[in-house]
């Protein structure tokens, strides 16, 4: 479970710099650190094109789809955790201001609402 949860937060945290990172770059109007990223553009098709071709062993590929397979069940189950957090207290919310809820003008309540509602 910490583990998750430190791989969700990990994630959210470099997709925030990546984003800051890619603001810098669009309003200075140049590529920071072309040159490195050019040439990791080229390590990255080189070992897509090993995956795609069988390039990369077995045992390999077995391992990264069980940690992707891993890394994507923590995550899911982290942010179900976090859902269900807010549901409850915004549930409980919901029915206390249902329960709680004024009376219009103070008058006396219909009979044809008072046998449509339980209470």
């Amino acid at each position: 479970m910490l583990t998750a949860t430190f791989i969700l937060i990990t994630a959210a945290v470099l997709l925030g710099a990546f984003v800051t990172f890619r603001i810098v770059e669009h309003k200075r109007g140049v590529r920071l650190f072309e040159v490195s990223r050019a040439a990791l553009d080229v390590h990255a098709l080189i070992l897509w094109n090993d995956l795609v071709t069988g390039g990369v062993p077995l045992k390999w590929r077995h391992s990264a789809k069980v940690i992707a397979h891993q890394a994507t069940h923590g995550g899911l189950q982290s942010l179900v955790i976090l859902l269900r957090a807010a549901e409850r207290p915004l549930a409980r919310l919901s029915y206390k201001l249902r329960v709680s809820a004024p009376k219009a003008g103070g008058r006396e309540v219909s009979q044809y609402l008072k046998t449509i509602t339980p209470e």
